[in-house]
């Protein structure tokens, strides 16, 4: 149901079984990752994009302190014809402002938009500066879950041989049932691990992913 509610279709929604094939290797290194996550990483992205806008913003603030200028030009013509001609009255003004006090409201929003500019690039540098952090730590978050998976399929495999065993030599009456119940609950343990990670896999991966701000294997994983 909370499946079902999160892609928008009313009732519930079967997830898509897994794809029990090997996690694949990073098509990537780390140096790159992290060169990848700063040019188009969404995160970072936002942050340069707010910067700009503040920068942008604060350089039309100060732009309040110039002076304006004003050009008009009028001609006029009064007859009685159809064509006057009778008077012709030509006329250019030129005017400049130059504003010199509004109660402080100038200053005011030019500090303002001075603070925000210099917040933003504080936080567009700090983000640049954790880049090499965050890359590096779901970079290994995957290559971890992916290792953890190989030993958890190793583990399912001696589960499945020791459960075989030991239900064999049950069957001979060379052990107990509770042998036979600890091999049985030690291939159930197992099996369960290697769901988890799994799970841990693609959940790392997903966070790499997120990251970097596009998706590194074109299949289904």
């Amino acid at each position: 149901l909370e499946l079902g509610r999160r892609v928008g279709i009313p009732g519930p929604v079967d997830a898509e079984p897994l794809d029990t094939t090997p996690a694949p290797a990073l098509p990537l290194g780390l140096p790159d990752a992290v060169d990848r996550a700063l040019r188009q990483g969404p995160e970072y992205r936002v942050a340069r994009a707010n910067e700009r806008a503040a920068a942008a913003f604060y350089q039309g603030r100060r732009g309040t302190y110039l002076p304006v200028l004003t050009l008009s030009a009028n001609n006029s013509r009064f007859d009685n014809h159809l064509f006057p001609s009778a008077s012709i009255v030509t006329s250019v003004s030129f005017g400049v402002s130059l504003p010199l006090w509004d109660n402080g409201n100038r200053e005011i929003a030019l500090t303002q938009a001075r603070v925000n500019r210099d917040v933003s690039r504080t936080v567009r540098e700090d983000l640049e500066r954790a880049a090499i952090r965050d890359v590096t730590e779901a970079y290994d978050a995957y290559e971890t879950a992916r290792a953890s998976t190989d030993l958890a399929q190793q583990a399912v495999l001696v589960a499945v041989e020791n459960n075989r065993v030991q239900e064999l030599r049950y069957r001979s009456g060379a052990t107990t049932i509770l042998d036979l119940l600890d091999a049985q609950a030690g291939l159930t343990a197992a099996q369960s691990d290697l769901v988890q990670s799994r799970y841990a896999n693609r959940l790392a991966l997903a966070g790499l992913e997120a990251i970097l701000g596009q998706r590194l294997f074109s299949g289904k994983q």
